[in-house]
């Protein structure tokens, strides 16, 4: 079976799709002939992406930050198995975890950790065999450049040892879970990073070729598009100047 037959006309589930890296994973999947429903909370940048992209995408509004909000998306599910869901969505701090608020904290992990958990809790049951989920963390999970970072790459820890522990799960019904850890991307979540300009500064001069949201959409595929006999359990992507 070939790579395109594998995806073609089927249903992939993606979050945070308005921008940056899940605005590129619609377009690659699309570009796959799959069929893509997208998750995002700016409505009018989803009603955008549904005049461009055609008939073949379908928006969801919700803001997965708010839990009411999230279950009546979940309600709203189509009952058809989805292929690929991938798990996108998220929020960046970048602030000393002794200072950080308790309610920016929860936010955090609402976002990074626990709407990912629900989504995959109510898509996997009905998902069928060579069905793979792919949840988007990042390096600073493995290897933390500064303490400031230390919320964020607490949350994307959460979900690579969650993501572990469903791979475990799901391996005996045929499902396949994958991580993907980007390293620099050039994407907006930086943009609204409050304290974060003169780190970012730094960065550019230490790193200045950063991937581009293309790159990840272009690995994202990638591991989901692997032959039914193998998986690629966790992909880490760096821009080549960029120490850990």
């Amino acid at each position: 079976m070939t790579r395109e037959s594998r995806l073609r006309g089927k249903l992939a589930l993606v979050t945070g799709v308005t921008s940056g890296i899940g605005a590129a994973v619609v377009r690659a999947l699309l570009g796959e002939n799959m069929r893509v429903l997208g998750v995002g909370r700016d409505a009018r940048r989803l009603a955008e992406s549904a005049r461009e992209l055609g008939p073949s995408f379908r928006p969801l509004l919700v803001d997965l930050a708010d839990p009411a909000a999230r279950s009546r998306a979940l309600a709203e599910l189509p009952e058809e198995p989805v292929q690929l869901l991938i798990n996108n969505a998220a929020e960046c701090v970048y602030e000393s975890p002794q200072q950080l608020p308790a309610e920016r904290l929860s936010r955090l992990f609402e976002i990074n950790v626990t709407a990912a958990m629900e989504l995959i809790q109510v898509v996997a049951r009905r998902m069928q065999p060579s069905a793979h989920i792919v949840n988007l963390t990042s390096v600073v999970a493995r290897h933390l450049p500064a303490a400031k970072f230390a919320p964020y790459a607490a949350s994307k820890a959460a979900l690579e040892c969650l993501s572990e522990a469903l791979r475990l799960e799901l391996h005996p019904r045929g499902i396949h879970v994958s991580t993907v850890a980007p390293g620099l991307v050039d994407t907006p979540i930086y943009d609204k990073v409050a304290g974060f300009d003169r780190a970012k500064q730094k960065l550019r001069e230490q790193v200045p070729v950063w991937l581009s949201a293309a790159d990840v959409a272009e690995a994202v595929v990638w591991v989901a598009t692997r032959p039914a006999h193998l998986v690629v359990s966790d992909l880490s992507i760096l821009p080549s100047a960029q120490a850990r």
